[in-house]
């Protein structure tokens, strides 16, 4: 955010706000640096998509040497793969009849796996892909403390991996996890304890299933603060980080980033100061989320960091956000406000484009292709 900050009130003259604003040399510089942690590990990097929702930043986390993306929905998928990205994987189940056509379709175009965690998502997907010559890759999706969706080691996961292993249409592809109960971490130290256990999690599944002579090529571990911890084990083969091309203020309160790596701002403007200590800006819940830390045990205070300014966001309404200053400043009616937000996903999922900044101070905009694609 430095080189925005030195470049605000320039680029306040020609972006209306609020507006999403992109460092262009730090996010390359954070693609490069968690590419960097896969290649020292030896392990495949297939970052996750929702993050950024945009094409053209995929592209460029291929480019730096990512094998593939991962996304959270289907349509990210449908979008990615128009976009011409061949090599992707939707960590999620696919149960409803429409979704299931759909993929079925997606998987004529391109190269696409997705997640499994109960028989009855076999069954599902086995009536439509049938065909030996072109199945369907499919991971089984392990619960390593999230308990959100996912299958334990024990007469489950072996019942599940002896079904997908009979559908002619699917092909095992192997195991992934996402551990995110790290985002409830209070200190560094629990986000280290829960990166290693991800690993060992990984670590005991895939000895269980050696033990029956069930074994995986793909061992897929997610989350940006574990990421660099769960790639050091030795079974881990591909980490599906996302936020870290952006980062924002969870990472920082997690001690994943600092402030300075957080490639990610929005864009304001003062609208009003009714009060020495109140200051009104344009950017409410419709442009910073109300998320303060959704898993976070201590939730974040404000809803964003003033970078430009001493004080804290105490309150949005859906057009209006509120500060209350620190101290006394000399801010104007109309002054840019520069916000870090609190959780780049769910902020970059409210604009319908970047503002890409170069170090000169060109801008150039970029869709957020895949903006409200839940389905």
């Amino acid at each position: 955010m430095e080189k925005i900050t030195r470049l605000l009130h320039a680029i306040h003259h020609e972006i209306d706000t609020p507006a999403l604003l992109v460092d262009a040399d730090q996010l390359d510089k954070n693609i490069a640096g968690m590419q960097e942690i896969a290649n020292n590990a030896g392990i495949d990097l297939r970052p996750h998509c929702k993050t950024h929702k945009s094409v053209q930043v995929a592209l460029r986390q291929l480019k730096a040497g990512a094998i593939g993306i991962t996304v959270a929905k289907l349509g990210e998928a449908e979008v990615m793969a128009g976009g011409g990205i061949d090599n992707i994987f939707i960590a999620n189940q696919i149960t409803h009849p429409l979704k299931i056509h759909r993929l079925y379709r997606l998987h004529r175009e391109c190269q696409v796996s997705v997640g499994i965690d109960h028989p009855e998502q076999v069954r599902l997907l086995a009536q439509s892909f049938i065909n030996p010559k072109y199945p369907l890759d499919v991971l089984v999706e392990i619960d390593c403390g999230f308990h959100r969706c996912g299958v334990t080691m024990g007469k489950d996961l072996f019942t599940l991996w002896r079904l997908i292993s009979k559908a002619p249409g699917l092909r095992l592809k192997g195991i992934f996890t996402h551990a995110g109960q790290v985002y409830g971490a209070e200190n560094q130290n629990e986000v280290r304890r829960i990166g290693i256990s991800e690993g060992r999690c990984m670590n005991d599944v895939v000895y269980a299933l050696s033990s029956e002579n069930m074994y995986t090529n793909v061992v897929s571990v997610g989350s940006t603060p574990t990421a660099a911890i769960a790639a050091k084990d030795p079974v881990v083969t591909e980490i599906r980080p996302g936020n870290y091309v952006f980062y924002d203020q969870i990472q920082v309160s997690l001690g994943t980033c600092t402030e300075k790596d957080c490639a990610l701002g929005v864009l304001a403007t003062v609208i009003a100061r009714p009060e020495s200590r109140r200051v009104i800006i344009d950017a409410g819940s419709k442009a910073l989320n109300l998320d303060r830390g959704a898993h976070a045990v201590q939730k974040l205070s404000g809803f964003g960091r003033l970078v430009n300014m001493k004080g804290e966001i105490i309150r949005l309404s859906e057009e209006h956000g509120v500060i209350e200053l620190t101290e006394n400043q000399d801010i104007s009616i109309g002054a840019p406000v520069l916000i870090i937000p609190n959780h780049a996903c769910a902020v970059s999922n409210l604009y319908d484009h970047y503002c890409f900044i170069e170090s000169s101070g060109k801008w150039t905009k970029t869709p957020v292709d895949a903006r409200g694609c839940i389905t």
